[in-house]
């Protein structure tokens, strides 16, 4: 790891500078409130003052539709993968989403490689932006244990006051900060501002479980028949709004267009969601969670159980957009919480 600092005023002109290679895509306010991640000419400044944005960036690597072959039936049967992807950097990507991304990685590369993702991934560079603080109310990042990050980005970007603390991760960050920006060297006082902004910011996060994640897997393991399901059914609108906005879901439906002529045509594949009722139903028309109130059990044991038990870690980064695009305000903290307490009552 190498530090570097890059004055104020010079990180517009860096942020300009990358468009030369990449396309870059930023973070800017599509409404009051509301940002995405899109392609944008200008830096955003406050570059940290900004809530998650609707979608996560995941849309740049796992898009929401995308085209996985051409064919063509006549003459004779012709099939071409198709694997698009391009030179891109995701700037200003908060921990959370980081973190997002790292599991994606996993997801994608370790069972069976997806070769549309992993394209993508090895051609795209993650600028991030280090958080000190919460950045809205549904942040529960430091819970799930995302608010630090150590992998995953080729730059982090650190607010110290009246410069930028940059973090090089990797020989790409490195190349670009090299090429596209003018940083000076690291300064006793910068690194010494910088270690109290992180230490102090510990505080400032607030541990919304009512116990440690790691202890999670179990709770749910055996909360199957947890009164709060048959709530949450009561509430769920099966909307699928939870899982489309959702970091770590990777779950896709793949489909064939056909043109007109009914000899050739695309494999699309587009983002799924295990909230919507068709999601589990079988060629023969059963249908193995049929209520809203199984289907959020499935979604929250794929947080807290049954990935967390593959991968050792937590499948919810702690973004808060689930709680936040909920129209019934299913809260994350407070079903989890809701499953701690009647775990609790249950063993007394």
């Amino acid at each position: 790891m190498t530090e570097k600092i890059i004055n104020k005023n010079e990180i517009s002109s860096f942020y300009k500078n990358l468009k030369d290679e990449f396309t870059v895509y930023g973070v800017k306010e599509k409404e009051e409130s509301f940002y995405v991640f899109d392609e944008t000419d200008e830096f955003t400044d406050p570059l940290d003052d900004y809530i998650p944005t609707i979608l996560p960036p995941k849309k740049y690597l796992f898009p929401q539709q995308e085209t996985l072959l051409r064919f063509d039936t006549q003459p004779h049967p012709d099939i071409r993968p198709v694997i698009e992807s391009k030179k891109q950097v995701l700037f200003g990507v908060r921990p959370c989403d980081i973190h997002g991304i790292n599991l994606l990685d996993r997801i994608f590369s370790s069972d069976y490689e997806d070769t549309n993702y992993t394209h993508k991934r090895a051609e795209t560079v993650i600028i991030g932006i280090d958080c000190l603080k919460p950045c809205y109310e549904h942040a529960l990042c430091a819970s799930v244990g995302c608010l630090d990050v150590g992998e995953g980005y080729d730059i982090l970007i650190t607010d110290i006051g009246s410069s930028y603390y940059i973090s090089i991760n990797t020989p790409m960050g490195q190349e670009i900060i090299d090429r596209y920006a003018n940083p000076i060297e690291v300064s006793n006082e910068d690194r010494d501002k910088f270690r109290k902004l992180i230490k102090e910011r510990i505080a400032k996060f607030e541990m919304k479980f009512a116990t440690d994640v790691s202890n999670l897997p179990l709770l749910f393991k055996n909360a199957d028949n947890d009164p709060v399901w048959d709530e949450l059914n009561d509430r769920c609108l099966g909307c699928g709004r939870c899982n489309i906005v959702c970091p770590t879901c990777y779950c896709f439906d793949v489909f064939d267009c056909m043109e007109l002529n009914m000899t050739s045509g695309e494999r699309c594949r587009e983002w799924d969601a295990c909230s919507l009722k068709d999601f589990a139903v079988v060629a023969t028309g059963e249908n193995f969670r049929s209520t809203r109130g199984q289907r959020q059990r499935h979604r929250f044991n794929r947080k807290f159980n049954y990935l967390m038990t593959k991968y050792n870690t937590s499948f919810c980064v702690g973004c808060g957009r689930c709680t936040r695009s909920c129209p019934v305000n299913i809260d994350i903290v407070e079903t989890v919480n809701t499953v701690i307490e009647n775990t609790k009552s249950n063993v007394k």
